[in-house]
């Protein structure tokens, strides 16, 4: 009886993981939370008649790549920072490096 009440309490606290997590990613949302990391990290590169291959300078434009801005963002490829910031104590102006939360925010709404 005990086995199954432990059991019972894992599973229980799993759901509800399982369903916070899903909430919380429903509350993100492109214009409140993503729009202003995109439009502060990413659209100085990727606008017309800039390096990047694709603009990412409205709502159109960004769901498309989506996906792969998720992916890019997650593996820290994106924006691309060679700095090394454990090498020195120099704050960079244009460190365009997203913190721990803005790459959960577009991981959640990607």
């Amino acid at each position: 009886m005990k086995r199954l009440s432990i059991i019972l309490l894992v599973s229980l606290v799993a759901v509800v993981t399982l369903v916070a997590k899903r909430n919380q990613a429903a509350g993100v949302t492109f214009t409140r939370d993503v729009a202003p990391i995109i439009f502060n990290k990413c659209s100085i590169c990727h606008r017309p008649g800039e390096v990047a291959p694709m603009p990412l300078t409205s709502y159109q434009e960004v769901r498309p790549w989506s996906k792969a801005i998720r992916e890019e963002v997650a593996e820290r490829t994106m924006p691309p920072w060679f700095a090394d910031p454990h090498k020195s104590t120099l704050k960079f102006g244009n460190d365009r490096r997203l913190t721990q939360k803005e790459i959960e925010t577009i991981v959640a709404w990607g």
